[in-house]
């Protein structure tokens, strides 16, 4: 079983009040974004790959082994030991509640399995590629034995991996809230107008690494004068104006380079830029792929790419 793992942008993103446990309330639009990644419109590779196999096999180089499921990593590094990778955790959170719900654990259910995953989104931009890695695995477990979990659970699993890792089950653009994770249908014009017809983003991320402390140490947590509801409601040609990513006001000051590329993003054409997440990813809006392409091709950037949304 193969799966390729697609990512996310947000469209908008205030912080909008903070809980008590310390954890930021959000108002995001979440939009996924490489859905459409190898086919003929769109060649460019945008996407994570998880493969998995019916063995287990723990004395491959390099391969971690947890309750009847072995991993193994290439592509892009991750800096983080194996056994805190979200993929891992994964189908530990998997392996734990099928139990629950079977008697069985995955190797009397299965005889072990073997779980892939070649890296290719880059980490640390926003984009969201480590909980897509994780959701997708919990997809992938759960197809292969059986379905035993509806959309429903596999969101209230994924929850518990990180709040923005319950988007990547029914994979669709949503309004979210709370932590990021209370999820409506989002009434919006540009939004349709996304999924009515071909748009393309060119996407760009700087050599930085933005950790989320750093990126929440400088808000200052307040609602908007018009809500991104109301904001998103509007064509996409006037977001420029009221589409807004709050992290863009606290991080753009500490790295220069993050507006310098936004600004550069609108020179080349952009009907809508902006940051992704806290960052560090960019990204630019237009309405055909030529633009996209061009744009992409002259901005100096690190990490560059174009992908049909």
């Amino acid at each position: 079983m193969i799966s390729f793992v697609n990512a996310k942008i947000n469209i908008g993103l205030n912080v909008v009040g903070k809980r008590a446990d310390g954890y930021h309330l959000l108002e995001t639009c979440f939009v996924p974004v490489g859905l459409h990644n190898g086919t003929p419109d769109n060649p460019e590779p945008f996407c994570d790959i998880l493969e998995l196999a019916d063995s287990s096999d723990t004395t491959l180089p390099g391969s971690y082994s947890s309750l009847g499921i072995s991993y193994l990593f290439s592509g892009n590094k991750t800096d983080c030991p194996p056994e805190k990778n979200l993929v891992v955790r994964a189908g530990e959170l998997f392996c734990n509640e099928y139990l629950a719900v079977s008697g069985k654990s995955i190797p009397e259910a299965t005889g072990g399995l073997t779980l892939l995953l070649d890296k290719h989104i880059p980490d640390g931009a926003g984009l969201g590629g480590g909980s897509a890695d994780a959701t997708f695995s919990l997809r992938l477990l759960n197809g292969r034995l059986g379905s035993p979990f509806s959309d429903d659970k596999l969101e209230e699993m994924a929850i518990r991996l990180g709040a923005d890792c319950p988007v990547f089950v029914r994979n669709r653009p949503v309004f979210a809230e709370g932590i990021g994770e209370i999820f409506s249908p989002v009434e919006s014009e540009g939004i349709r107008d996304l999924a009515e017809r071909p748009w393309w983003i060119a996407l760009v991320k700087p050599d930085l690494h933005i950790s989320t402390r750093e990126a929440f140490a400088g808000l200052s947590p307040a609602r908007p004068a018009l809500s991104l509801r109301d904001a998103l409601r509007r064509p996409i040609t006037e977001w420029r104006d009221c589409v807004v990513n709050d992290f863009e006001g606290s991080l753009f000051p500490l790295y220069p380079e993050l507006a310098r590329l936004k600004q550069e993003l609108y020179l080349h054409g952009a009907t809508y830029a902006s940051m992704t997440g806290s960052g560090a990813a960019l990204y630019g809006l237009f309405p055909d792929a030529e633009s996209a392409r061009k744009a992409c091709a002259e901005i100096e950037a690190p990490y560059r790419t174009v992908c049909r949304l």
